[in-house]
Formats: C-alpha cells, structure tokens, sequence
C-alpha cells in the first residue's frame, strides 16, 4: 500500500473512532415533509404547500404517479390528483429518495465521477428492489428508498478524497476504500438521520453476501439480492458467491435463475426497470 493510501485509510479510520467525520444533511424539503407525514390529523393540502415550494420535487412525484406502478388508466396532472394517488407514506419516501440525489450531484471534478458511478449503482440497485419488493411482502416505496440510501455512505469518504487528487484519479483504490468504510458510514448516517433500524442494517451490510441473522426475511436480505445483480456481467462478479448461496436469497423465495445466474422475472420487467431508472436519474 502506498503512502498516501495509508495516510488516507487512517485519517477515516481516525475520524471514525474520534466521531469528527462530516456527514450530510438530509435535505431541507425531506425533513420537513417527513415531519409533517407524522402528523396524526394530516390534511393533504398542508402536503401539497410544502412540496410545491419545489417544482422539481413536484414534476418528479407526478412522474411517478404517472408510473406504471400507479397509473391507473388516468393521466395524472396536479400535484394534488398525484399526492392522492400514491398516498402519505409513498409520498414522503419518494420525497427522500428525489432529495438524496441531489448530494450525489456535486460539480467538484476530482470525485464527481465516483460519486456518479456510485448513484448509478444505487438507482439500479433501487429499480430492481422496488420491482422485486411486491414479490416478497415489503412496500415498494421502502424498497426503493432503501436502494438509493444503502451506499449515502460515499458521500463523506468520497469527500475527504478532494485532499487527494493522486488517489482520487485510482479506480481500484477509491473502490478498495469504499468497500471498506461505505457500509460504516451508511449505518452513521441513516442512524444519524433518524431512520428506523432496518433501514440503517441496510446501509451497515449491503455487501454482507453471507448474512444471515434470522430466518424471517428482513429488507436488507431484498437489498443484498438487489444489489448483486447490478454486478452481474461486471469485472469482480466472479468473485461474488453464487446467488443461491446466499440467504437472502433462500429467504425471499423470488423464483427461477436465469443462464446468467440473475433472477428469470427481471427479464420479463427490462422495461419497468428501465423506467424506474429513467424516473430516478
């Protein structure tokens, strides 16, 4: 290992043990929609007030209204007809996931590109999960949060690396550090943000190809699935165990494997994975 590779691995390493690691915020408008969604007499008209503040935010959640998961004969317009149709719990989730991109799109050219390569992989990761969550009992919206948040771990790593521009300009080593902090720092990060417990595992072990905790499937088990086929056909995939080795994948019961060892049924969704991924670019 070089020494600016070590001078690196321990000044994350340091920050980590001291606490002293920046983390991000979550956007303004996702903590203040998620506020107002805990609200017991919510009117949808509040809703509807704080989102429209944000004409990006209420293209997107009409974007997906319009989506074939929602749609329902109707083209939906307003952000009201919208909000009705995919709901209170939808509706904040979807707000999350859209504000979260919006910290992976940084103009500073020495790690834009990773930061790029790394929503790719989560916007995959998220299209697959969402069309696999219904297969196997978990709520879509939650599959696809969780899918765009399992890697926001990056975000502080990648960070640190505008001090390095040597290592930076290393693929391998820029993907050695985040296959060794990422998973960490997500866990920090969801835990700092105030996400429930299953969805900060998610961050902690969405590389954990062997983890099996309990026989119960849990959403990290949907995550891991997920997320292996975003590495089918890619450099390192041998090196990942078989897909029905792995116990998430004996828990979620998602059917027949294909000739290249991923998921039969995906196939038959190319299209709705393709416009799920459009959706979330």
């Amino acid at each position: 290992m070089s020494a600016v590779r070590r001078e690196f691995f321990a000044r994350i390493l340091r920050a980590l043990k001291d606490g002293t690691l920046e983390l991000p915020s979550l956007p303004d408008i996702a903590l203040e929609v998620r506020s107002i969604a805990l609200e017991r007499d919510l009117a949808l008209n509040e809703l509807v007030q704080v989102i429209q503040q944000d004409p990006g935010l209420s293209a997107y959640l009409i974007k997906i209204g319009n989506s074939a998961q929602y749609n329902r004969g109707r083209v939906v317009s307003s952000l009201t007809t919208a909000l009705t149709r995919l709901g209170i719990d939808a509706t904040r989730d979807l707000t999350a996931s859209y504000a979260i991109r919006t910290l992976f799109f940084l103009k500073e050219p020495t790690i834009k590109g990773h930061l790029r390569a790394v929503w790719q992989r989560s916007v995959h990761t998220a299209a697959m999960a969402h069309v696999m969550a219904p297969r196997c009992g978990f709520p879509t919206e939650k599959a696809l949060l969780a899918g765009l948040m399992q890697d926001i771990g990056a975000l502080p790593i990648l960070a640190q690396l505008q001090h390095f521009p040597d290592l930076a300009a290393n693929p391998a080593s820029v993907q050695e550090l985040l296959q060794q902090f990422a998973g960490k720092v997500s866990g920090l990060i969801l835990n700092a943000w105030g996400f429930e417990p299953a969805m900060v595992v998610v961050g902690l072990d969405r590389e954990a190809w062997l983890r099996d905790r309990q026989p119960a499937p849990e959403l990290v088990d949907l995550i891991l699935v997920a997320r292996y086929h975003t590495y089918i056909g890619q450099p390192g995939f041998k090196a990942l165990p078989p897909l029905p080795d792995m116990p998430a994948f004996a828990k979620l019961d998602l059917g027949a494997l294909g000739p290249e060892q991923g998921l039969l049924f995906l196939k038959e969704a190319k299209a709705e994975l393709e416009a799920l991924r459009l959706a979330l670019q």
